[in-house]
């Protein structure tokens, strides 16, 4: 059983920040640190993974079962930390959107960088203001898809004499800190590694090779080694007897670890949380590489902003539809960058989609389009309001329909490839796997290597309603989110004028919020030809000309039921 109490805790707690040296401290230091119980240090329950392999859903799961703890459990207050090495954190504005963190918890964006590198200080600090401030229970980190899991985890370890204690520890000390380490508020609970089973038996040989390259693949299984916990999710884009390889893989890089299968990445919680698994001599016999890293040349000031107006313009193209922005090169290289030669680049526009060039020209053309997600409820009091509610709801059924035709119905094209043909569940499988590697090769060919894209779409058909974008290696994942903040009365009316402000922070003219925002991340990845697929993809001027009642007479509307 989870055992997520305060109680005792908080006064445990402030006994650790207390009568410290208040000395300035040195780079090299001495530390002679109590031990502090266990019961007073906030427990960190670290997710890591490859790109796009479910680390988002996963916490979004976990704070559904937050909200709804069984009779034998406690609710908890949960701080989290979502980091995303691109410009733009689309799973911190996820996690706002679900409504999952309650007014006297806390989500924490980090982006731009790896907390396992170049923003390692920034979380020891945030880790450590949060623990000290005794307001919660416990802690998610939801790492980037490329950080090491290692780096984050060294973090946390207690500290040894006579060592460079910011070089390994990270932080800022002040001498308010004194020497308090980030071991002395917290300790890691549990890490979580989060793999896409179908991803990770495409690249088996890749991964079984990886201890003489610096691949990503071998980034993978590097991430798979450090775990305690390690989720095979997706299990129902792969056959049993895939599952097994993978499974028998994933035992080889890591003997110690426990093994979930699962899709969607639906566990039992206490699996991640409250496990108290992790324990550092565990992982003493993996050796990491280290990195140096060349320090940027800007001054503290112009890093603390970002960068400064001009370096933003120079790494800005501008097609005239859209603008794609690459990374700065005035910030420190992260690991996964010196390593495996990863980035990343934003895409950005103020018009919509044109939804069936949108299908063909790039979803059908490049990726293969599976189904969104279906809520499980297992609440039978919901159940019974979701049924008296269906009439009220029809038209949800219908949006999701009307998605699922828009951007592909791989499935359906490639049974209707021989129609005489019947196919059992595992020759479709096998067949659309086959599909989707040839899809890739051609991607591949014309991008460069797309690990990951993620991000908002306004298409002309949903003008109204965001839709959120995933795509992980050969798989593309669209849903409805919700309406834009332009349709939201509190972006309009009322006297909060701080909810106001953070509402209309993304208004453009006529448009309000409504735009397309996309990161893609991968390995020599061509952001010009990316850029000019998805322009062609955009509304023409004549068509963007034609506005909301033209492009509904001549595109057609989510909402437009037929006659028939």
């Amino acid at each position: 059983e989870m055992q997520l109490t305060k109680n005792n805790n908080q006064s445990k707690r402030k006994s650790i920040t207390r009568n410290r040296n208040t000395s300035p401290p040195s780079k090299t230091m001495k530390h002679n640190h109590d031990n502090p119980d266990l019961d007073s240090l906030l427990p960190v329950t670290l997710l890591g993974g490859f790109l796009g392999t479910g680390k988002t859903t996963l916490l979004k799961h976990i704070l559904e079962a937050k909200h709804n703890p069984n009779d034998n459990e406690k609710p908890f207050k949960c701080a989290v930390i979502v980091n995303d090495v691109a410009e733009l954190n689309i799973d911190k504005t996820l996690i706002d959107q679900s409504s999952l963190i309650q007014s006297d918890e806390q989500v924490v964006a980090m982006q731009n960088g790896c907390v396992c590198c170049t923003l390692k200080n920034d979380l020891v600090d945030q880790i450590k203001e949060m623990a000290k401030s005794q307001t919660f229970d416990y802690m998610i980190i939801e790492a980037s898809g490329i950080s090491e899991p290692s780096e984050i985890a060294k973090l946390f370890h207690s500290c040894e004499e006579d060592h460079d204690h910011e070089a390994v520890h990270g932080g800022q000390e002040t001498e308010e800190d004194g020497l308090v380490t980030l071991s002395d508020v917290a300790r890691l609970d549990t890490c979580v590694t989060v793999v896409d089973a179908g991803d990770f038996f495409s690249k088996l040989d890749s991964i079984a090779k990886c201890s003489s390259t610096t691949t990503y693949a071998k980034l993978m299984a590097e991430q798979v080694e450090y775990s305690n916990v390690v989720l095979i999710n997706k299990v129902d884009l792969v056959s049993e007897e895939q599952i097994e390889k993978v499974r028998n893989n994933v035992t080889l890089l890591n003997p110690k670890a426990k093994i979930l299968t699962t899709r969607h990445s639906s566990i039992d919680v206490k699996e991640v949380v409250g496990t108290n698994l992790y324990n550092a001599k565990d992982f003493e016999d993996i050796l990491r590489p280290t990195v140096d890293f060349e320090e940027s040349k800007c001054c503290k000031a112009s890093m603390a902003k970002g960068e400064p107006p001009c370096c933003r313009r120079a790494r800005t193209i501008d097609s005239g539809l859209s603008q794609v922005m690459l990374s700065s090169k005035k910030l420190p290289k992260t690991r996964h960058e010196a390593r495996f030669g990863i980035s990343s680049f934003l895409y950005k526009a103020r018009r919509p989609f044109h939804s069936s060039r949108l299908q063909y020209d790039f979803i059908n053309k490049y990726f293969m389009f599976i189904e969104p997600e279906e809520e499980d409820h297992d609440c039978e009091e919901e159940e019974e309001l979701m049924e008296e509610s269906d009439e009220e709801n029809s038209g949800n059924v219908k949006i999701k329909e009307d998605i699922e035709t828009v951007v592909g119905e791989d499935e359906e094209q490639i049974a209707s490839e021989d129609e005489e043909e019947v196919l059992s569940p595992e020759e479709m499988l096998k067949r659309q796997q086959e599909e989707a590697e040839s899809r890739g090769k051609v991607r591949t060919k014309e991008f460069g290597s797309v690990l990951r894209g993620k991000g908002f779409m306004w298409i002309a058909h949903t003008h109204d309603y965001m839709i959120t974008y995933g795509q992980a290696g050969n798989t593309v994942a669209m849903s409805l989110e919700g309406e834009w903040n332009v349709l939201n009365t509190k972006a309009w009316t009322g006297t909060d004028e701080v909810e106001k402000a953070s509402l209309r922070k993304d208004f453009v003219d006529l448009w309000g919020d409504r735009r397309q925002e996309l990161v893609f991340i991968g390995h020599s990845i061509k952001h010009e030809a990316i850029q000019k697929a998805l322009d062609q993809c955009l509304l023409t001027d004549e068509e963007f000309a034609l506005g909301v009642d033209g492009w509904k007479a001549t595109i057609g509307n989510v909402f437009l039921q037929d006659d028939e």
